[in-house]
């Protein structure tokens, strides 16, 4: 039964822009009732293709989307006037706020001024960055008090929200899902290995920003001591950012500088293929407490565990509620080359175990990550 007005999702983090909480959120809202929901997301090249493939209405913004201190202090106020006029313009029954300090601002002001009431999305590290800051602090904690209700993404993020105040009953726990179609029907895995030139190797993929967190940096550390006992090996980097530079210098200063194949960024439509055509994903995520910035869930894991790939993760975060330690993959502490190349070899070399992880992963991802399922379930929480 449809319920009057819509309901608004305003988000600075959307497709095409990339990154998993912005795959987060589109898996999602590509499942709800599409007349019956506004997207309001950043004005970028390629945008057309990605709304085709939404369904709904999206009201496309310029928004200043730099990471510098100037474009984090405008975005909210840029949101708040667009999303204000959205209100005006359509019969706005809930907003959903996609990130806790852009959109949350906007959401905040909304439901102040207008009555608007508005859920809040959290990942873990936007609470981290900002909670022991003074003036930031009291913002955040302004904003999560107003929302009706928090959304988390992995019990980490939960605990964290509750640290921050928030009461436990204003609390919902919604996990990333996928398109589990997307995994369906993959390329033949050797036809894509000829393809790539991989013949012969036992590839280790890595795919996500090239940012200090992700830590492919740590499996570059542990290359050589897994490449002493499996000489076969081909570390495989997917993905753009600020540390690519260093990752390269990283690769020749350790002597396997001919052992990493940089892909710079994959698109989406490619990922799976590219997925099902490697061996083991990893990615050691670890924590940055100066930065406040952590791996809130990770689900590129589930993304591989779909396409058939046991993983190795880093203990932090929320990772653990990507990965089930020696079930679905292996988790190693991420500050630890030694653990980290240990766990690799361990994975390569004994190959059916690391087909039963890789099994029981596919099933998981199956059972449990299904966006359509996941999207029904956060449909049920408009009030």
């Amino acid at each position: 039964m449809n319920k009057p007005g819509v309901v608004l999702l305003i988000s600075s983090d959307f497709p095409p822009v990339p990154g998993g909480q912005s795959r987060y959120l589109f898996d999602l809202w590509s499942c709800l009732p599409a007349d019956q929901v506004v997207v309001l997301a950043p004005a970028l090249a390629g945008s057309g293709a990605v709304d085709q493939g939404l369904g709904c209405r999206v009201v496309r913004v310029a928004l200043p989307l730099g990471t510098g201190l100037f474009s984090k202090v405008l975005k909210p106020w840029f949101l708040l006037w667009h999303t204000w006029r959205l209100c005006r313009s359509f019969p706005v029954r809930l907003i959903h706020c996609g990130q806790v300090f852009s959109a949350g601002f906007a959401g905040y002001w909304c439901q102040r001024w207008l009555g608007v009431p508005y859920l809040l999305y959290v990942y873990g590290a936007d609470l981290l960055e900002y909670r022991d800051r003074p003036w930031w602090g009291l913002l955040l904690r302004a904003i999560l008090g107003r929302a009706c209700q928090v959304i988390a993404i992995s019990e980490f993020t939960r605990r964290a929200v509750v640290a921050a105040g928030v009461p436990a009953p204003r609390l919902v726990l919604v996990p990333p899902a996928i398109d589990l179609e997307r995994f369906a029907r993959l390329p033949p895995r050797e036809e894509e290995r000829h393809r790539r030139g991989w013949q012969g190797r036992l590839v280790i993929l890595s795919v996500g920003r090239l940012v200090e967190r992700k830590g492919q940096d740590m499996v570059i550390r542990a290359l050589p001591a897994v490449v002493a006992r499996l000489p076969q090996v081909r570390y495989v980097i997917g993905g753009s950012g600020p540390y690519r530079a260093v990752l390269a210098r990283l690769a020749g200063e350790m002597g396997v500088a001919e052992r990493v194949e940089f892909l710079g960024f994959v698109p989406e439509a490619e990922l799976p293929a590219l997925y099902g055509a490697a061996d083991l994903f990893a990615m050691p995520s670890r924590e940055l407490p100066e930065a406040g910035d952590v791996e809130g869930f990770g689900i590129v894991f589930i993304e591989a565990n779909a396409a058939g790939l046991a993983v190795l993760g880093g203990r932090s975060g929320g990772v653990a509620d990507a990965v089930e330690d020696g079930q679905t993959g292996l988790l190693v502490d991420p500050e630890d080359p030694q653990a980290v190349a240990e766990g690799l070899i361990r994975l390569l070399q004994d190959g059916e175990w690391r087909g039963r992880l890789a099994s029981r992963g596919a099933k998981r991802a199956r059972a449990g990550f299904d966006r359509r399922i996941r999207a029904a379930e956060l449909w049920g929480l408009s009030p």
